[in-house]
């Protein structure tokens, strides 16, 4: 019953600073993976890393590799699975009319993905995230303890890969042929000089070749990082999170300490020094701990905004990323329309190093940052987000921070 009262309190109020902070952390650090996969195609990227010689690209490279890479990723997840529980709060003395809300929202969620793929950049998470936020209002109607060991146990099982490949070998599905059969200067080419039905028909390929991978490592990692955060709503964590990460403050940093020591030792030692066998329950269980410990890191980078959110210090740096965070669909479209320029355009493809890719991905958010402030000074919403808001209710909504106050306010 704590839990309940607590989300009450939560979706009756007004937005949580906190959350957007962390989206537009999140934000930050998903382009800066994002443009490197931008920069160079799925099966030339090895190369690439290969390629990036002298002791500032590397560092450059050790620095995207160890802070950056796999540690937004959970933490927009968590955000977004946060996000659909708050609006399950919120319509919940409307039964009635959640359903049909949800498949609107979803439903057109899923579509804004399937055009970011086909007209701009093949590696999206929307179509992701649409099926999983209908799975958590499916799964939200249960116990928190069922959904707590529901992000466990998705986040555990070993297997998905060994599904993906069968089902993949059942229909006789060779996903990684659309993509092995062009040279790299072919897809230099057609990156930087290509036409805009072959932009497509390359996105495309991207794609199915990257398939595999999206719904048997992405998908679930997603799925059970949105389900926690949905989890920690009902808990009703959400209603005084300072409190929260102080009184979890011991065991937390404890086992996070212990994993990314862990991690430090597998890649510096395990790895480099033993033969590990595929698919063996060994090599399972050392894979997992290393991506449980990438997890600890997101979590760690929450708890840290958090907890230094709450000094005044703390609180005038970061309130700035809250700006982008407001704009977090918008801005995340935005990031993959400027890749797109960058790339296509500019001809910058394959010509990026991790120190240029860093450069470019503070400047993208800084400017982000100030466009987004100037932005909310004369409306109440991003672009994208009161377009998906308008379908979602099934009527348009005022955008205007004058008109929507007076619609609201009654």
């Amino acid at each position: 019953m704590r839990g309940n009262s607590s989300t009450k309190s939560i979706s009756n109020s007004h937005r949580i600073s906190e959350l957007d902070v962390l989206r537009g952390f999140a934000l930050l650090g998903i382009f800066m993976v994002n443009i490197l996969g931008m920069n160079c195609g799925f099966t030339f990227y090895n190369d690439w890393t290969q390629e990036q010689t002298g002791f500032i690209n590397q560092s450059s490279l050790f620095i995207i590799n160890t802070f950056f890479h796999s540690k937004f990723f959970p933490i927009f997840s968590l955000l977004f699975g946060v996000g659909i529980a708050l609006q399950i709060e919120r319509l919940k003395n409307k039964d009635h009319k959640q359903l049909f809300f949800f498949i609107k929202r979803f439903g057109s969620l899923f579509l804004f993905g399937v055009f970011h793929i086909l007209f701009i950049w093949s590696g999206d998470i929307l179509h992701l995230y649409a099926v999983i936020g209908f799975a958590i209002f499916i799964l939200y109607k249960c116990s928190t303890k069922f959904l707590l060991w529901s992000s466990v146990i998705i986040f555990l099982f070993p297997y998905y890969g060994l599904i993906a490949e069968n089902i993949l070998s059942y229909f006789e599905f060779d996903n990684m042929s659309y993509l092995n059969s062009i040279s790299r200067e072919t897809l230099v080419e057609l990156k930087r000089e290509g036409s805009f039905v072959s932009g497509i028909e390359l996105r495309i390929k991207e794609y199915l070749f990257i398939v595999g991978l999206m719904f048997s490592s992405l998908f679930p990692f997603a799925a059970s990082m949105a389900i926690l955060g949905a989890y920690l709503v009902k808990k009703g964590a959400l209603n005084n999170l300072y409190e929260f990460i102080y009184k979890i403050r011991v065991p937390f940093l404890s086992t996070t300490f212990i994993l990314i020591t862990y991690r430090f030792v597998f890649l510096y030692g395990i790895r480099p020094n033993f033969e590990l066998e595929e698919d063996s329950i060994i090599t399972m269980i050392l894979i997992n701990l290393f991506i449980l410990a990438d997890m600890a890191i997101a979590l760690l980078y929450v708890w840290l905004i958090i907890y230094a959110y709450h000094s005044s210090l703390g609180k005038k740096i970061l309130f700035n990323f809250s700006f982008a965070g407001k704009m977090a669909f918008t801005n995340y479209i935005l990031q993959s329309i400027i890749g797109y320029f960058l790339m296509r355009s500019i001809s910058l493809y394959e010509t990026l190093t991790p120190t240029t890719a860093i450069l470019i991905t503070i400047i993208v958010f800084i400017a982000q940052v100030f466009l987004s402030k100037f932005w909310l000074s004369r409306f109440k919403l991003g672009p994208l987000e009161w377009l998906w808001r308008c379908i979602s209710y099934g009527k348009t909504l005022p955008i205007k921070i004058k008109a929507y106050n007076t619609v609201y306010s009654k």
